[in-house]
């Protein structure tokens, strides 16, 4: 039986996004790796993709998502792979994710780092740091090591660029520690200078497999390191670097591998110096023309080193003294290659994909990529290439990069793959299998052409066809139909592209008879969903062209406070009411639609989710519009937060600031103000301000009373979304948006909660009620969700406002205000202690309800059950049946050898009843 790999048909992994320039953008793909405390490093099943000027894209192969993405600057440029690192805490079950991404902008070299912190509390915190390297040559890998020291030190970033310079980085902070420069690496080297030396290939290695298998478990090389050799930690990695230069006329390559130097003796916190060459060999140079660049890859198990260059493939043995070639082959079209095992490698050309065996020079297998598959689904941008990234032993899955996509490619390995099995890649499975020989190709020059503009190869994402004229069309179309004022043509057209359903309506005069001769003048409304699951999905664009239209930002007096910056321009449309109900009218979007309006200072959150509000209230008085931009959008803390000031501003729990304070009725003379005839006025004024204060007294009584009013209904959704929320975000949006005493209102209004919902008076305390009451208990829920808010409330303040009295209002209620508060926590809590005495109590009887309400085969089992007479010595003990267990019905019936169904007699059925009583039991068994 052959032991050679089978290839399945690839599929389709991800799609990638596409660089921002197809024709000088690229992926940079890397394979991610983890630390626990006490293992090595290993490989995780996540690859970390770098997109050039779009983002970094951590996948998860095994579960093919998206793990996280981090955006970069459109202008920036990769130029080396991702190095991800996600490290893990046990004791605290604390995991950290660093990403390091070295990249270009124009002639810059940057170094970012994106981290992010999961502590045990399941809550996440991102960070993202950048340092300048300067002008100079272009980063070749970026790594982050482990110091060789037993002492426990701070992770190390080593940067390394072509021309050999090596920059450490703290790998927390890219605080720049020290700098080497490419003498280290030319010393020994034969007619080497800084002019024609570069580093081809760069890899970090843990020291203790490099000594095991390239070195063969003898550290010998180290001996003349003793400080490395006495100290060497488990953990340690070194870096494998490949340099080339020029001398005599012909290429000349060397591997390198460097460790970071200790500190001296002397002093253990000393700073490093710079590197040190542990290990030094020149490695033979190939014969063919060095036109195109060689692609590298390190395999330590077997002390072997794979190069690609051109045609051909070569497999180098790192074990001698001096590097040999162990095997070649000639191989037409190969772009990329992955070593599978010691016997086999997968090499990819950009229409098949084959499996090699690199000891007898034999193909095992081959598979052409289907044309017509999603994933050479070609748009002009240029010729198909397939970029072999990775090879995911455990999973037999091996990783490409097809166009835009990744390409998961299945590899069913070898039936005998056991312990026990014989050798793969024997040379019986390669008889008949060599690799043919190609013809030479003859060089031939090709014709220069002219450079064109960079612009003009722009692939703008996924637009095909007619696609951007067609949307310019509609767009102009929107945008005269809203300078003619047509806004109800403006609202038939989004209706169409937001598939919302018109209908038409003529208005009825009441008993006049309409004028024939006159036009009829027709309305639109649109049709609304039931429920806003059912909302159709709408192109992203009409979205934003609809936020931009319905709402301009003001420019008039930028520096005016009281001007409203924010301006809803179709203030009665059904355009806003979309906006609102559908969920699209959220911070990004807003954001993203007034993009060129805004300053830098009105980018935040917090002043940009205030004028969307003050405006939503101001469209809609009666803030139904607010509460329905509550309940549909997704909000944050700081959204939530300015809603509930809003909405404690209408119902004048706090003051707004808009508002001048109310005026007071004295009783002044007013002998001079009739002389003049102001008497008369003053008094309707008075009469105005007292139908004013009546007004807000019912909205005020109708709030704190059972029936909240929609108001009411507002501040339920919002204290809702806000327990949802982190309590750190909350926090600090509350100590951002309220001032002192409106946290105080805040908590004022959450202590109504408590008393309206009995959280604070006993159970049995029925007189505020009365008989006919129909109260009904809030959800259990409740509770938590106020002690919650109280929580963060009182955090908010703090612990200065609270004992400084500095933040709260002066006077002698201050210390009333913390004492009641403490007893109505205090209520609360008797009274969660009461329910959970009163569950201890009916336990037994609410068990025995559970059970017999479960369904045995009819759906009223409890109406159809007999009741279960019980014979004790205490009469009316057989009211609650504690200790009594729910026994199984048994049925009239029963199915006999051969399938039939036959009656049970009642013999039968006394027995099996009888079975279920337990010894020396009182009660009666009824048939």
């Amino acid at each position: 039986m052959a032991s050679h790999f089978q290839i399945q048909k690839p599929y389709v992994l991800a799609t990638l996004p596409r660089p921002l320039d197809p024709t000088t953008g690229r992926y940079v793909v890397s394979e991610v790796y983890g630390y626990a405390p006490g293992s090595k490093k290993r490989k995780r099943h996540e690859l970390a993709v770098g997109i050039d000027g779009e983002a970094v894209n951590i996948y998860n192969v095994s579960s093919a998502s998206l793990v996280t993405s981090y955006p970069v600057p459109p202008q920036s440029f990769f130029s080396c792979p991702i190095a991800s690192i996600r490290r893990k805490v046990e004791e605290t079950k604390e995991v950290s994710r660093y990403t390091y991404a070295a990249t270009s902008e124009s002639h810059e070299n940057k170094v970012i780092l994106f981290k992010d912190h999961l502590d045990g509390s399941s809550n996440t915190q991102s960070a993202t740091k950048s340092v300048s390297l300067g002008p100079g040559q272009p980063v070749v890998c970026i790594a982050p090591i482990t110091a060789p020291t037993r002492q426990e030190s701070t992770k190390e970033l080593l940067i390394v660029r072509r021309d050999g310079e090596i920059i450490c980085l703290d790998a927390e902070t890219l605080e720049k520690k020290w700098t080497s420069s490419s003498t280290t690496l030319l010393q020994d080297l034969p007619g080497a200078s800084k002019s024609n030396f570069r580093i081809d290939f760069c890899s970090p290695v843990l020291l203790s497999d490099f000594v095991q298998g390239v070195l063969k478990g003898s550290d010998g090389s180290l001996g003349l390191f003793p400080e490395i050799k006495q100290g060497v930690n488990a953990d340690a990695e070194v870096l494998v670097l490949i340099s080339s230069h020029e001398f005599g006329g012909q290429q000349s390559r060397h591997l390198h591998v460097i460790a970071i130097q200790p500190p001296s003796g002397a002093s253990i916190s000393s700073q490093r110096q710079g590197i040190i060459k542990l290990h030094d060999v020149p490695i033979p140079s190939s014969t063919h023309d060095n036109s195109s660049a060689s692609s590298y890859r390190l395999d330590l198990l077997s002390g072997s080193l794979l190069e690609l260059h051109g045609r051909s493939f070569n497999i180098y043995d790192l074990t001698a003294s001096l590097p040999k070639v162990t095997s070649t082959m000639e191989l037409d079209g190969t772009t990329s290659f992955l070593r599978l095992s010691k016997t086999s490698v997968l090499c990819s050309t950009p229409t098949h994909l084959a499996i090699y065996n690199p000891v007898y020079r034999s193909l095992q297998n081959s598979v052409a990529i289907e044309p017509d598959s999603q994933a050479l689904s070609n748009t002009g941008a240029g010729p198909v290439s397939c970029l072999l990234t990775a090879y995911f032993s455990r999973l037999e899955l091996a990783v490409a990069v097809v166009n835009s996509n990744l390409l998961a490619i299945q590899l069913e390995a070898p039936v005998l793959r056991s312990r026990k099995r014989r050798a793969e890649g024997l040379l019986i499975d390669s008889i008949g299998r060599g690799v043919q020989l190609s013809k030479r190709i003859s060089n031939h020059t090709s014709n220069k052409v002219a450079p064109t503009s960079v612009f003009s190869n722009y692939l703008p994402g996924s637009i095909l066809g007619d696609y951007w004229q067609s949307w310019t069309a509609d767009e102009a179309k929107a945008d005269a139909l809203l300078n003619a004022n047509d806004i109800r043509g403006l609202e038939l057209l989004l209706a169409q592209k937001f598939n919302i359903q018109v209908q038409d309506e003529v208005p009825i005069s009441n008993g006049v008879k309409p004028d024939e001769s006159a036009p009829l003048k027709v309305t639109s409304s649109w049709v609304w969903p039931k429920t806003r699951a059912e909302y159709p999905p709408a192109d992203r664009r009409w979205i934003m062209y609809a936020i931009s239209r319905a709402f301009q930002w003001n420019d008039a007096f930028p520096d005016n406070a009281t001007v409203p910056r924010l301006i809803c321009q179709l203030p009665e449309s059904d355009i806003v009411n979309y906006l609102v109900d559908a969920g699209h009218l959220t911070l990004s979007n807003v954001r993203s639609a007034l993009r060129g309006q805004l300053k830098d200072n009105e980018k935040t959150d917090l002043f940009l989710a205030e004028q969307i509000i003050l405006r939503l209230a101001d469209v809609d008085p009666s803030l139904e519009l607010l509460i329905t931009y509550i309940s549909a959008t997704n909000l944050g803390a700081v959204e939530l937060l300015i809603a509930v000031r809003t909405i404690m501003r209408s119902l004048e729990l706090v003051q707004d600031p808009k508002k001048p304070p109310p005026k007071l009725l004295t009783d002044g003379s007013t002998e001079a103000a009739a002389v003049n005839g102001e008497t008369e006025a003053e008094f309707q004024n008075v009469g105005m301000e007292l139908d004013d204060l009546e007004d807000e007294i019912q909205k005020t009584v109708s709030y704190l009373d059972e029936d909240a009013g929609i108001r009411g209904n507002g501040l339920s959704a919002a204290f809702a979304k806000l327990g949802n929320c982190p309590n750190l975000s909350m926090i600090k949006a509350i100590r951002a948006t309220f001032k002192p005493e409106e946290i105080l209102s805040l908590i004022l209004l959450l202590r109504v909660e408590l008393v309206r919902g009995s959280w604070t008076s006993r159970y049995l305390d029925t007189a505020d009620y009365g008989e006919e009451s129909t109260f009904d208990a809030p959800p259990d829920g409740i509770i938590k969700l106020i002690a919650e808010l109280l929580g963060r409330c009182v955090d908010s303040i703090g612990p200065g406002g609270w004992l400084l009295n500095d933040a709260l209002i002066a006077g002698d209620e201050t210390g009333d205000f913390v004492a009641t508060l403490k007893l109505e926590v205090s209520a609360a809590l008797e009274a969660v202690e009461e329910a959970v005495y009163m569950k201890s109590i009916i336990g037994e009887s609410m068990k025995f309800y559970e059970a017999s309400t479960k369904a045995s085969g009819s759906k009223n089992v409890v109406d159809k059950m007999k009741p279960i007479p019980v014979h004790v010595k205490e009469p009316g003990s057989e009211i609650l049946p504690l200790g009594l267990k729910r026994k199984d019905i048994v049925s009239a019936q029963k199915v006999v050898s051969g399938g039939e169904i036959v009656d049970r007699s009642l013999r039968e059925t006394g027995h099996l009843r009888s079975q279920q009583v337990g010894h020396y039991s009182l009660e009666r068994i009824a048939i």
